[in-house]
């Protein structure tokens, strides 16, 4: 899909690669960019720095564990394309990790997700066009123990994807789920691996809009995860769970 002149809606928009995905689309000629957040004050310093330069980028409320923040999103009008970036993570033993921090992990990066597309793909269906995008992991496909409950919830996102794109595609609506490994963000700062920028996820994240790929891997570790669990999957199921914070 083209994205110049669409309306897109971006949830967890507020810092990391949600804000950057914001601006990048503004930079790639979308006509409105909705920028979800939580926090007043992270919707503030959207508006000063996208009205600094002339960003058509629109921060909005938006708690995707929150009915009346997704039926405001949803009365915005037709978005042609949603990204589902909004995320939180747990690090530990599931075992032993605070049950309450996994049962947020699968509110927010999993129904959020649910919630979101079950609010704008009916006007997606209705035009017969449109894209859903879901921001999950590699580790969706091999689970790093290190976050292993978020990986858990992310694997359920990418299973989540594989059923909207059952249902959606003969509409026009193209659903696909984002694979990267590590980005540096404050979600990733206790963790001691390899990262990736900002800036260049959003980048691939937009030219794989672009080309309306399936599932696409970002990033070389990304695809070197995925080579590895199609030919050594014990192997690398042993690597990762070394792997400590």
């Amino acid at each position: 899909m083209d994205i110049a002149n669409r309306r897109v809606l971006i949830t967890g928009a507020s810092r990391g690669l949600g804000r950057t995905l914001a601006f990048a689309f503004a930079a790639a000629g979308a006509r409105e960019v909705f920028a979800g957040a939580r926090k007043r004050e992270d919707i503030e310093k959207l508006t000063s720095d996208a009205a600094a330069i002339g960003a058509p980028i629109m921060p909005i409320k938006l708690d995707v564990t929150k009915e009346d923040d997704i039926r405001a999103a949803a009365g915005l009008g037709f978005v042609e394309i949603l990204i589902n970036n909004a995320g939180v993570a747990g690090y530990g033993n599931p075992v032993q990790m605070n049950f309450e921090d996994a049962m947020r992990e699968m509110s927010v990066n999993y129904f959020g997700a649910l919630r979101m597309a079950r609010a704008l793909a009916p006007a997606m269906i209705e035009r017969g066009e449109g894209v859903i995008v879901n921001v999950a992991t590699a580790f969706a496909k091999v689970n790093l123990p290190l976050v292993g409950t978020y990986c858990a919830s992310k694997a359920a996102l990418l299973s989540l994807g594989q059923a909207l794109r059952a249902y959606l595609g003969d509409k026009g609506v193209h659903v696909m789920t984002v694979m990267p490994t590590t980005i540096d963000t404050d979600m990733s700062r206790g963790a001691d691996v390899p990262k990736m920028t900002t800036e260049f996820v959003a980048g691939e994240i937009l030219r794989h809009i672009r080309e309306e790929t399936i599932d696409p891997p970002i990033g070389e570790e990304a695809e070197r995860v995925l080579e590895s669990l199609r030919t050594d999957p014990a192997g690398l199921e042993k690597m990762l769970s070394q792997i400590r914070a």
